[in-house]
Order: C-alpha cells, then structure tokens, then sequence
C-alpha cells in the first residue's frame, strides 16, 4: 500500500475518474436513443398539423406490422450493422 499520495495527484485522480463516468453516462445515454430506420411508405392526409401527424404516425405503423418497415430500435443496434 501507498503511505502517502500527494494531494495534487489525488485530485487528478478525482477528475480523470469525474470526466470518465461523465463522458461513459453521455455515450450510453445517446446509444439507448430509440430511433427508426430509415423507411419509406405513403399516406394521404388532409386536416390539420396535428392530424396530418397522427395520420402520418399511424401510416408508419400500419407499415411496421404489415413487415414493410422495421420496428424503432435502440441506436446503439445501427452501430452493430
């Protein structure tokens, strides 16, 4: 065991392991993103902003269970293809 660690290295210490955990919670936040793959389907909506979104919304999953569309995944799966 080390008696006696300096203060200035404790601290560099501190804030090497700080800066770490910090940058590794960022990364795995980000890669358990749910994102959509790219997918391409058509719709036709009339109405509102709010209703073309729901009609748009329902189109792509009407496309996901017919199997033309893959279903949202974690992001981090893209960085597996």
């Amino acid at each position: 065991m080390i008696p006696y660690i300096p203060a200035d290295t404790r601290q560099l210490l501190l804030v090497t392991c700080t800066a770490t955990a910090l940058t590794a919670g960022s990364l795995g936040w980000f890669a358990a993103q749910t994102v959509r793959p790219s997918c391409t389907y058509a719709m036709i909506a009339v109405g509102t902003e709010a209703e073309q979104e729901e009609a748009a919304e329902r189109a792509y999953w009407q496309a996901v269970a017919s199997g033309d569309c893959a279903p949202p995944h974690a992001r981090w799966r893209f960085w597996l293809d």
